[in-house]
């Protein structure tokens, strides 16, 4: 059975992440838990926008924004060259793609979606990234992130499905949210979800040292591959396509299960 969410109904202005304390509502694209007023990374998206969750009022001048739980949040650096807008949003109404990836960690035979088996796995880039990622976190005194198969399937899904579709936002053409990609995915713990969880998307530098630096220039983004709250990790990049070229997506999550293995 293919793990998609049910119909995601269409909201324009909002969206609601519940967790077992309750609901925060989102408004606008921007991050939810860093008070970050300078999210620009040559961004694109969420210009002007802002919003205030838990006494937070944050703005971003030409990034995307996005959005947490579990204390964490997340944003997308925009590519190299854009200045403000929205991404290249299509009338296209694809979403994530369905695989013949299986999950047995529930005792049954499950269906994941996001990426195949072809693009899961790390390239070369991917690697590099994950290595210059956890030198960094070391640099300030963090422990190293491990990467998580179900969290890269979330990960690589979401990348190509923004090149192949043409499109750079958090938010799937089909209306999902980061945790029901990687529920979707196979990844248990992000039905709800039920461990901290963030995503970090980016688009127009191909190799891992660029785009590391366009997270690190954005405070929010960067806040997310500093958090010590996470361990693992999703990474993909999707090449050859869309207006940017190149998209990448991280995907953070405070706890492993099964399906990362």
């Amino acid at each position: 059975m293919v793990r998609q969410g049910a119909t995601r109904a269409v909201v324009t202005a909002s969206l609601w992440l519940c967790a077992a304390a309750g609901c925060n509502m989102i408004t606008g694209a921007d991050e939810v838990t860093f008070t970050d007023d300078d999210d620009a990374a040559s961004g694109v998206g969420g210009s002007g926008s802002g919003q205030g969750v838990t006494g937070a009022t944050n703005g971003v001048t030409n990034g995307s924004g996005g959005m947490g739980f579990g204390g964490a949040g997340m944003g997308g650096a925009g590519p190299s060259g854009a200045t403000t807008g929205t991404g290249a949003t299509t009338a296209s109404t694809g979403g994530m793609s369905t695989t013949t990836a299986t999950s047995s960690s529930s005792g049954g035979s499950t269906m994941c979606a996001g990426a195949g088996p072809a693009t899961t796995g790390l390239d070369s880039e991917e690697q590099a990234f994950l290595q210059m990622l956890n030198a960094y976190r070391a640099q300030n005194n963090l422990g190293p992130l491990t990467a998580c198969v179900s969290l890269n399937r979330a990960a690589q899904g979401h990348s190509e499905d923004m090149r192949d579709q043409d499109y750079f936002s958090h938010t799937g053409l089909n209306m999902s949210t980061p945790w029901e990609r990687a529920c979707d995915a196979c990844f248990d713990k992000g039905c709800g979800p039920s461990t901290a969880m963030a995503e970090n998307i980016a688009a127009g530098n191909s190799g891992a040292s660029g785009t590391l630096t366009q997270w690190q220039n954005s405070p929010g983004h960067n806040a997310n591959m500093l958090n010590g709250s996470f361990n693992f990790i999703g990474i993909g990049r999707a090449t050859g396509g869309g207006t940017y070229g190149t998209y990448w997506t991280n995907v953070f999550a405070g706890a492993d299960e099964p399906s990362c293995y």
